[in-house]
């Protein structure tokens, strides 16, 4: 795999100098297909915001999907930049496919190229990948800092959590601050939400974890002559399970309406980046483990579901698919810092563990 590892380098180091936003990968999506145009002897199938790459073979029976992202994550300074990884998974995946040029694997080959996984939005549009071809099976990975550098982790069921933003809305109407009674102020019924914080989040309402955390919160503005006549409350929900994720949507919800309510104060709510869980097909496990074993790389088993959430939950509802983790080295940067880095030893383990997979 030395060749296929020094391309994939190279390929990350050029996707690293140009990030792009979700749903904004251009230039990275007429990189990745230059590059495969020039490597391989793939069939592109160009779908827009996103493509696939197709190895086939007459006769082929089976047909085997795998899937990079290729968008960057967003910045404190509100520039894009590769701060999750998706540079090494995409060159990762494209240095792959070109690896397998003239070869005869018993299969057809897919290789996916994903957009805006950062939003939720990339995966259920590229479903559309099922509808066009026949695939029995979807694998991915991500890159797992604070893991030992190139172990492949491993889940039976929910590799990472389910999520939503959730807008909570709270329209009143203001006042001269002189005359507070002349208005209905949003702050209380506000406040009245949070006092109920730990019932709505109580563990025993649950199958397993699930949390919220506030991510913003707003009300009036600063003038001091203006009671507050709307506010509004963001929310980050997570759960390792999708139905205990629409309970504890519904429980939010129920409530801050309620409390509206009692206070005469309109309400709505609106749901944004919503991520299904991703849970893999357990059927699938020992195949990917005999894949990390053939390829001599250590599995490690995370004690529980990773909290961040992968869009590649939208596969497992079509077809058989499983998940991996690939770590990044104990002491790195946790993903989405400003000192993130990609470790290469993970592209070295992602090319070995899924070279040896398309081959079993």
């Amino acid at each position: 795999m030395k060749g296929a590892l020094e391309k994939a380098l190279a390929l990350q180091r050029k996707l690293h100098a140009i990030p792009e936003a979700s749903g904004c990968e251009v230039e990275t999506k007429k990189t990745l297909i230059a590059f495969l145009r020039a490597e391989s002897d793939l069939e592109i199938i160009d779908c827009g915001k996103w493509f696939y790459a197709a190895h086939r073979e007459a006769g082929a029976k089976t047909g085997v999907a795998l899937r990079a992202d290729m968008d960057a994550v967003m910045g404190a300074d509100a520039k894009p930049y590769h701060g999750c990884g998706h540079d090494g998974h995409a060159s990762v995946m494209a240095a792959l496919a070109a690896s397998i040029k003239g070869e005869t694997l018993g299969k057809n080959l897919f290789f996916l190229f994903q957009h805006a996984e950062e939003t939720g939005a990339g995966g259920g549009e590229c479903c559309a990948l099922f509808d066009r071809e026949r695939i029995d099976a979807i694998y991915g990975f991500h890159n797992c800092p604070g893991f030992p550098a190139g172990s492949v982790l491993l889940l039976r069921d929910t590799f990472a959590c389910a999520s939503m933003g959730l807008i909570l809305s709270f329209e009143g109407s203001q006042s001269h601050a002189a005359y507070p009674e002349n208005g209905t102020n949003p702050v209380f019924p506000m406040a009245a939400f949070f006092s109920r914080w730990e019932a709505l989040t109580d563990p025993g309402q649950f199958s397993g974890l699930a949390m919220a955390t506030p991510v913003g919160l707003s009300a009036g503005s600063r003038s001091f002559g203006v009671a507050a006549g709307s506010g509004e409350i963001d929310l980050t929900l997570r759960a390792w399970a999708d139905a205990d994720l629409q309970r504890l949507a519904a429980r939010v919800v129920d409530t801050a309406a309620a409390l509206a309510g009692e206070a005469g104060i309109a309400f709505r709510s609106e749901q944004q980046d919503v991520f299904p869980a991703t849970v893999n097909a357990p059927q699938l496990y020992e195949t990917l483990k005999s894949a990390a074993i053939r390829a001599g790389l250590p599995c490690l088993s995370p004690p529980e579901p990773f909290r961040w959430s992968e869009d590649f939950g939208h596969y497992g509802a079509r077809c058989p698919a499983f998940f991996c983790g690939i770590g990044g080295g104990e002491n790195a940067a946790g993903l989405h810092t400003p000192d993130y880095r990609w470790n290469e030893a993970v592209t070295d383990a992602a090319l070995r563990l899924f070279s040896a997979l398309i081959r079993i």
